[in-house]
């Protein structure tokens, strides 16, 4: 069977509302997008019934823990299609713990290359949500607007928006915010963004709009574990961003510049101070791939 090599792009969340729980989920309305940091995820498929998966850092790798979303995708797979077995390699470049989607990221390629490869099944992608509240947002790429438990997506029309990603040396667990979350809004329920004005910003193409809708209702959670995020969110101030948000559960925060020459000179010099710092504009789809022989 053949294999695919996909480019799994990484999300911001240029808002995140927080509305409340559904058993045990919490129910969320988020503008996300695309951006052009990614992973690189090779697959290939069979029906041995078993999966290997590995991480890639040439010219090592090492083996990727059976709790991990790749597993998770597979597994989910099975259940359209009995037997079924993966190999499955992942070099990484979307920073782990900073609120970009990187498992999604991740377990969203393998349902990609099982549309690639093998029969398609309708209702798949909606119900990838099984194996990860960002998956579905994932497999559709570009802008969306994302609510319920994150299985419900409508596309957004957005100029592109110039980007810097930054962070310090910590990282975030997403369970770990959720729960800090809670215990800091019993209601859990928390909206700081208004996202049908973000969404109307965004269509016009208005930067200074768009930068003052952000809004992240895990932010004060995640800085109450990562307190440096503070620091990322004022070093892109001090570069000229025209907002600095957190994205996700943290520790990544953007920089939203109106200018890609002003993007790529905050992303120089910040990384230049010792800091992850990378240009990545938004991008208008989360997956694309190469066939490999």
């Amino acid at each position: 069977m053949e294999r695919v090599r996909i480019k799994a792009r990484g999300k911001i969340n240029l808002s995140l509302n927080i509305l409340g729980m559904r058993g045990n989920m919490h129910v969320l309305e988020s503008v996300m997008s695309s951006v052009d940091i990614y992973d690189t995820v090779d697959v290939e498929f069979d029906f041995s019934g078993k999966c290997e998966a590995v991480f890639q850092s040439s010219p090592y790798a090492c083996g990727i823990p059976a709790d991990n979303s790749v597993y998770k995708a597979v597994e989910f797979l099975r259940g359209y299609y009995p037997g079924l077995g993966a190999r499955v390699s992942v070099k990484k470049g979307i920073p782990v713990a900073g609120g970009l989607g990187g498992s999604s990221a991740d377990a969203a390629a393998v349902i990609y290359a099982a549309k690639l490869l093998l029969p398609y099944i309708d209702g798949i992608e909606r119900e990838s949500v099984k194996t990860g509240s960002d998956v579905p947002a994932m497999l559709r790429g570009g802008c969306l607007l994302v609510s319920s438990t994150g299985e419900l997506c409508k596309s957004l029309k957005i100029e592109r928006l110039h980007v810097v990603i930054a962070r310090g040396a910590g990282g975030v667990s997403t369970a770990e915010a959720y729960r800090t979350f809670d215990e800091m809004f019993p209601s859990h329920r928390f909206c700081p963004s208004d996202t049908e004005a973000l969404a109307e910003a965004l269509a016009r193409g208005d930067t200074r709009s768009v930068a003052s809708c952000t809004g992240n209702a895990l932010s004060a959670p995640a800085i109450k574990l990562c307190p440096e995020i503070n620091a990322t969110l004022a070093a892109l101030r001090d570069k000229g961003a025209q907002a600095a948000f957190m994205t996700g559960s943290g520790s990544c925060c953007c920089g939203l510049f109106d200018t890609e020459a002003k993007a790529k000179t905050a992303a120089a010099e910040l990384a230049r101070d010792g800091m992850y710092a990378v240009y990545a504009p938004t991008a208008s789809e989360g997956m694309t791939h190469t066939f490999l022989r």
